[in-house]
């Protein structure tokens, strides 16, 4: 009896799903700025590096054949970790918005986590 779990598009992928609420948190988020010029600087990386790590697994998934798909994951979870990186710039200027920023890190965090795990079963499947 064969356990895996066949997934037919990108957004069956739980990691996919987290980095989609990521995402949208972190414009609702960037709405919520001071309208000065560094707040819109910072939200324009955010929001790209939030952007990136959805897209890159999409893509990703269309190419689903070895090396490649490793590359995608592998950006993902790079623009993943400048998304908190973002996100902690944005807590230590804006103190007011600390708590929507924890929830953000905290599901980033899951994110992270996800593309880590999922990024190491592939380097050991394509060792073989």
């Amino acid at each position: 009896m064969n356990s895996q779990i066949k997934i037919h598009n990108y957004k069956e992928l739980k990691f996919w799903k987290t980095a989609f609420q990521v995402t949208l948190m972190v414009v609702k988020l960037s709405e919520k700025f001071p309208n000065k010029r560094v707040y819109w600087i910072i939200a324009d990386q955010l929001i790209r590096a939030a952007s990136s790590v959805g897209a890159n697994i999409a893509e990703g998934f269309g190419r689903y054949k070895g090396k490649e798909y490793q590359r995608f994951i592998q950006v993902s979870l790079g623009s993943a970790n400048e998304v908190e990186y973002w996100l902690l710039v944005v807590k230590e200027l804006s103190s007011n918005l600390g708590g929507e920023v924890d929830n953000i890190l905290e599901l980033n965090s899951q994110t992270i986590k996800m593309l880590a795990s999922t990024l190491k079963t592939l380097r050991n499947k394509n060792k073989d």
